[in-house]
């Protein structure tokens, strides 16, 4: 019995869970003003109204940040190739052997995006503009961010 009452509590509740898409995969960047580039992890729930990437870079200094965006728009060109615009948030920690900084700052962000294989595949590029301030010997104003970015996602 007590079988049968759990099976039934999972089918419950698997019943009443709004089903949702994942979108996750690598990305690629590269910031003339830090004249350096990362590797990143994107993440879109469908649920949530923002695009998510992590990114390391792993030599010295070592930084992670983090960058969340929002989408406004995103009007077709043509078939499943279109395009976007939109703002966000982006953090930083950098550490090296004679440096640490902290960044936070804000995103203004465009970009082209085209879907495949019956939208599981996404390939996207994106340049972003990132003025925020840096902490390190003081709080500084940072304007000069330009990041460009070329990612892959796979949509599940």
């Amino acid at each position: 019995m007590k079988k049968l009452l759990s099976v039934l509590a999972v089918l419950f509740v698997l019943g009443t869970v709004n089903v949702f898409a994942i979108g996750v995969g690598p990305q690629g960047g590269w910031n003339p003003a830090l004249k350096g580039g990362n590797g990143a992890l994107s993440l879109k729930l469908d649920n949530v109204p923002c695009y998510f990437a992590v990114s390391a870079t792993f030599q010295d200094p070592i930084t992670i940040g983090l960058t969340a965006d929002w989408w406004i728009k995103n009007p077709k060109i043509e078939g499943t190739w279109g395009y976007y615009y939109g703002v966000g948030g982006a953090g930083a920690v950098t550490l090296g052997s004679d440096v640490a900084t902290i960044f936070v700052g804000g995103r203004a962000l465009i970009g082209t995006n085209v879907k495949l294989l019956d939208n599981f595949i996404e390939i996207y590029l994106q340049a972003a503009w990132e003025p925020g301030i840096a902490i390190h010997n003081g709080i500084v104003p940072v304007f000069n961010y330009f990041p460009i970015d070329l990612g892959l996602r796979f949509w599940f």
